[in-house]
């Protein structure tokens, strides 16, 4: 690429789905290609200074085809021109991301397109863009991870035969903006996501007394925001660690030797981070499907489906996570 070369990449999606980005803001950073992200709210802080040059909070919102939300965009993009991308990115299935790109009106604009799955977005899609790259429209047989295909977005700005990078040493300050203090005790995420995948409160209270008695005190995570949907999960517990931001949040994780978690955002942060991890995903006839495309990326992890026998697993597979984190 040349030296005028520089990207807006549009992720307006949730914590996990938004970090799968960062192999790529590593590898356009190494590349010394400038980086702006248009995020939702809930992202604005996921990533540190040293990952992107500005983050903008989409003014716009999602799935709405409003004349009022189109002018919304059309104006967003009247702001961001000055800016003179040479590449704009869509990294989301809205609309909303596709008509900013057109709007941008950029040399560069490449997105996704799901053939046949979906005909006639495809069409339309195809019609915004200058280069449309094919992804299956429900879950790929393939199993590819989710960083593999963003950053197939990335491709024509970096050199043949790039590859997403799994060194969490490289991929950790993306997320980290201070120092934090050596990895120290297991860590339990507390979020509704436990019941919403169809785990129960009951086989997380069991693992949680279980590998109090065998590991010492657990330290348990929590985000502030739900604290009401948690509220029988957390009954009766001592010393929950509540966080209403998510930089604080991301340095707990970095700061555990290990991370107990359901599919969701702090598994992805535990991957980039490199602090190995227990992810128990949704059980299944989608299950190996689900893990190959959100297994955490760059750390060592064991990814079980959330049957009956996850809690006993989930156990099992501590000492060994343990002594990966302290080689």
């Amino acid at each position: 690429m040349t030296d005028s070369s520089s990207a807006l990449i549009v992720r307006l999606d949730a914590l996990g789905d938004t970090l799968a980005l960062a192999p790529l803001l590593l590898a356009l950073r190494e590349a010394a290609i400038p980086v702006d992200l248009v995020l939702s709210p809930a992202a604005r802080d996921l990533f540190a200074p040293v990952a992107r040059r500005h983050t903008y909070l989409a003014p716009f919102a999602q799935r709405d085809e409003s004349a009022a939300n189109r002018a919304a965009i059309a104006a967003f993009a009247e702001d961001l021109r000055p800016n003179h991308y040479s590449h704009v990115l869509v990294a989301t299935e809205d609309p909303a991301g596709y008509r900013l790109a057109a709007a941008l009106r950029a040399p560069h604009r490449i997105g996704f397109q799901n053939g046949w799955g979906k005909p006639l977005k495809t069409l339309w899609v195809r019609s915004l863009l200058t280069q449309a790259i094919y992804r299956s429209a429900g879950l790929d047989p393939r199993a590819p991870h989710e960083c593999e295909v963003l950053f197939s977005l990335g491709a024509s700005l970096l050199a043949p035969g790039a590859r997403p990078a799994r060194d969490p040493q490289r991929l950790r300050p993306l997320l980290l903006a201070r120092e934090t203090a050596p990895p120290q005790g297991i860590a339990l995420q507390l979020t509704s996501k436990w019941e919403r995948l169809g785990m129960t409160v009951a086989q997380v209270r069991s693992f949680l007394d279980r590998a109090n008695e065998r590991f010492g005190a657990i330290r348990l995570l929590a985000p502030l925001s739900e604290r009401a949907q948690i509220s029988s999960l957390a009954e009766g517990l001592a010393g929950i660690e509540w966080f209403a931001e998510l930089q604080p949040w991301i340095a707990a994780i970095a700061e555990s030797e290990i991370l107990v978690a359901p599919d969701s955002g702090a598994i992805h942060v535990a991957g980039m981070l490199g602090t190995p991890c227990i992810a128990v995903f949704q059980r299944g006839a989608e299950f190996e499907l689900q893990r190959g495309r959100w297994r955490p990326w760059a750390a060592p992890s064991v990814t079980l489906e959330g049957n009956a026998e996850w809690p006993q697993r989930a156990l099992s597979s501590l000492p060994s996570l343990r002594e990966s984190s302290r080689t």
